[in-house]
């Protein structure tokens, strides 16, 4: 990624919306970032991590987002230029101090990156985080594709500047992970000076609480509004045309290009007025005003949730009220309340809110039907070697022992999989009370799974109401870290009966593999101290603290075993690094397994396992060498042992 730190204004470079994010921050001079990973945002600190010492920058993975909101703040009240980001659940942790620090504001440019993910392909909701930026009264940029996301990224400093206030930007799965061509601008070689003033420009400007108190502040805050909407009326980032009609369309962001598209197909072009939006608060009134004065019927086009619908309908029922606006509210809505927009969603709503036919490409729609009748329904699963098959492995089989009905809560990280199922299975659904039902994958294990963290807490509400049964939640080794501390040193404090699994596989892999505290390195590549998750837990208060291998089924039933039969909170580490992290390293086992097709008798205990590189046809399971990383679980769970090893 050298080449993104080169200051050749002009040049063109095919970049992903992330990398354009980055790219726009190195040439705002930015002086520090702190991000969590958390895809679909994870590039934007990638990029700047590993950028960041040749830019002579600081750059961190922190622990969660909270951290990383608070490092990156207290950065721009020290006067540096500094830029979080992180995706949309991470966002809500946030909440706490996001809505306070704008009551004070800020000195150096403060930029908060917020990658959404409409559609829900790497996350657990569809949550709109414009709403809360919203609520904080802030500018939101909102980018339409890569250059713009450079552009918006490099002005959003200089505005927070000159506004002294955090900006917002938010970003989208298709933009943050989709390439566009992009133009680099000038790399700034001016840095903020850096120092402190307690009482700059206001009293007490960096103490909420200080006189003369919250309420004075945000009466500051609202003394910027006016700045705010000067800006945005004179933004190149909104624009409007308007030509000879009595239809318009509002649209921002990444959505601007599907009605540009839809508009192309619909030889609409120049034939409806266009307000297209890079910056979604506040609205710039007056261009809504001059579009709605020209029109009498609008339609409004936004990925998430119905946001700039919402402020235009509520400018519009001051100014013109008559007007037919349709978009995603009420019953005369034309495009769908979930899921992503797309090209062929905006032009199906924009065709439906004009009444206008559209030609039906048959041809298209009768390979579609086609090709969807041999599609073959796909499992997701574990990688080859992964180390919680085996961690899985063992606590199936160590359950099967207990009587009862146990829970495993789960969280968000690779081992969630655990709760994802198995595609082509058939359960039973029942509205019993209590109900215990048979663990037969690995992929079957979690019964509950909500955001990171979330399984430890979960685990102490059952126990507390007197839930019959083993209680486990599962999380990994930067999730420990991340959220559940707090919630660990609560099971302590109440007395709750739970186990807790730690898997540590050494790396924040489900995002890209970013290093966390039990690496032993740092974002920007440093060597860092490796922080112990059993001395953590021990100095929390946890009395059964044991470890085992993930690789070694029999030492982890142990351990797990241990853990459900202390009477009282356990922790249970079950540790073996990412196997795809040793494969990159090139370190390469001195034997192989291999199936003896004379002594395996069928009995699938090894597909059962979970693992990809296992094959099974013809009555017989079989390994796919391509895909096997010689871990030696299918061979511990063969209970004939028609699975041997050999040396190479």
């Amino acid at each position: 990624m050298k080449w993104i730190t080169k200051d050749e204004p002009g040049s063109i470079k095919l970049m992903m919306g992330n990398e354009a994010i980055a790219r726009g921050a190195i040439e705002a001079g930015v002086q520090l970032t702190a991000c969590y990973p958390g895809t679909p945002s994870s590039e934007i600190g990638e990029v700047l991590g590993e950028v960041a010492k040749d830019l002579n920058q600081y750059f961190e993975w922190s622990t969660n987002e909270t951290v990383a909101f608070e490092v990156a703040a207290g950065a721009s009240l020290a006067g540096a230029r500094a830029l979080t980001a992180m995706k949309n659940a991470g966002f809500n942790l946030v909440m706490d101090n996001f809505m306070t620090l704008t009551y004070g504001g800020v000195k150096g440019g403060f930029v908060v990156v917020v990658a959404d993910d409409p559609g829900a392909h790497y996350s657990s909701n569809e949550q709109d985080t414009r709403i809360e930026a919203v609520a904080a009264e802030l500018l939101i940029f909102e980018p339409q594709d890569q250059n713009q996301a450079r552009l918006m990224t490099k002005e959003a400093f200089d505005i927070s500047e000159k506004l002294e206030l955090p900006v917002f930007l938010r970003s989208v799965t298709r933009l943050s992970h989709a390439s566009g061509n992009v133009e680099f601008g000038k790399i700034s070689q001016k840095r903020n000076t850096i120092g402190f003033n307690k009482h700059w420009k206001i009293p007490y400007r960096w103490d909420v609480y200080g006189p003369p108190g919250p309420q004075s502040k945000r009466e500051w805050l609202h003394s910027r509004l006016p700045m705010m909407a000067e800006y945005v009326e004179n933004s190149e980032f909104n624009k409007l045309t308007i030509c000879d009609s009595k239809i318009g369309i509002v649209t921002v962001g990444i959505a601007a290009t599907y009605v540009k598209e839809a508009l192309a197909e619909l030889n609409l072009v120049d034939k409806i007025h266009l307000l297209d939006l890079g910056i979604v608060n506040p609205l710039p009134k007056a261009k809504v005003a001059e579009l709605l004065n020209n029109s009498d019927h609008l339609i409004v086009v936004e990925e998430g949730d119905p946001v700039v619908e919402n402020a235009v309908r509520l400018l519009a029922k001051e100014l013109k009220p008559e007007i037919i606006i349709q978009g995603k509210l009420f019953d005369n809505r034309v495009f769908p309340t979930e899921g992503e927009m797309d090209p062929d969603n905006v032009r199906i709503g924009i065709s439906n809110a004009l009444n206008l036919v559209i030609n039906k490409d048959l041809k298209r729609e009768e390979l579609k039907a086609a090709i969807k009748k041999i599609i073959t329904t796909r499992s997701s699963t574990l990688c080859p070697g992964c180390p919680h098959l085996g961690s899985y492995w063992a606590m199936r089989k160590i359950l099967e022992k207990y009587e009862g009905n146990s829970i495993v809560n789960g969280d968000i990280g690779c081992y969630e999989q655990g709760g994802y199922g198995l595609a082509t299975n058939t359960f039973e659904i029942t509205d019993e009370d209590n109900k215990n039902f048979k663990i037969n994958s690995p992929y079957e294990i979690l019964d509950t799974i909500y955001v990171m963290g979330s399984g430890i807490g979960m685990a102490q509400g059952q126990y507390q109401v007197g839930h019959k049964g083993k209680i486990l939640a599962v999380a990994g080794d930067s999730t420990f870290f991340h959220t559940c501390l707090p919630t660990l040193a609560n099971a302590v404090y109440n007395e709750a009966d739970i186990t807790f699994v730690v898997f540590d596989n050494t790396w924040t892999c489900m995002t890209g593999h970013q290093p966390n505290p039990v690496t032993g390195i740092k974002g920007n590549g440093d060597v860092a101290t490796i922080i112990s998750i059993e001395k953590v837990s021990e100095a929390l208060g946890i009395h059964s603290v044991s470890v085992a291998d993930a690789y070694d089924i029999e030492g982890a039933k142990k351990v797990l075993k241990a853990g459900l039969d202390y009477n009282g909170p356990a922790v249970v580490i079950l540790r073996r690094e990412c196997a795809l992290q040793v494969l990159r390293r090139k370190e390469f086992p001195p034997f192989e397994f291999e199936i003896l097709q004379d002594k395996c008798i069928g009995c699938k205990a090894c597909v059962e396992l979970g693992c990809p590189a296992i094959t099974f046809a013809n009555g017989k399971a079989d390994i796919d060498r391509a895909l096997c990383v010689d871990c030696s679980l299918c061979a511990q769970v063969c209970p004939v042992d028609a699975i041997i090893c050999r040396s190479v």
